[in-house]
């Protein structure tokens, strides 16, 4: 009867996995290295490596959320729909919770994040993106607008990993700034 079990141990299912349970891995050891390039009106200003790596954990709301490395006032959580972001500033009393990332997801889906006066659009699910970690394929590319149209960012997530990809144009008076970050390592 043993014998039985453990053979069956082994195998593996025969239907295809689906979509991880969330977009993005959040637990108290969670890490990403990326490599990371700005520039100002085209000119390099830095070449540099970052990580990000959870710190912190509050619980608010029943739910448990976690902070970033070097970011005060901002936890993130897989919860109902996506991930969610609460941040805490000093004219929020209490702290607000939004949806920043909506997953599952279909392309054309588009909802707004108030407390950064920003659209966020789903582009594709199926984006194939190669960075310093390796191929990623059905990349999620999310693409979040500035309503005064003086930001621009794309991101693409590979789900169960987090953000594999990302790059930001921005105006800033006369100067166009634009950063790119490409995951290394997780």
């Amino acid at each position: 009867m043993i014998g039985a079990f453990i053979g069956c141990e082994n195998d593996k299912p025969t239907e295809p996995e689906g979509l991880p349970d969330y977009l993005y891995p959040l637990h108290s050891s969670s890490f990403w290295v990326y490599d990371v390039e700005s520039y100002e009106n085209d000119s390099l200003l830095y070449r540099s490596s970052d990580t990000t790596m959870t710190d912190s954990t509050l619980i608010w709301g029943a739910e448990e959320w976690f902070g970033f490395k070097g970011i005060n006032g901002v936890f993130w959580r897989n919860g109902i729909e996506g991930v969610w972001r609460l941040i805490f500033r000093p004219e929020m009393e209490y702290g607000m919770a939004e949806k920043y990332y909506e997953y599952p997801t279909v392309p054309g889906d588009m909802w707004y994040v108030a407390s950064d006066d920003d659209s966020v659009s789903v582009v594709s699910l199926t984006e194939s993106v190669e960075v310093p970690a390796g191929t990623f394929e059905n990349c999620y590319y999310y693409r979040i607008v500035r309503s005064d149209r003086s930001r621009r960012v794309s991101v693409w997530i590979m789900p169960g990993i987090g953000i594999v990809q990302q790059s930001e144009l921005m105006i800033v008076g006369g100067d166009t700034l634009r950063s790119f970050t490409r995951l290394r390592q997780y």
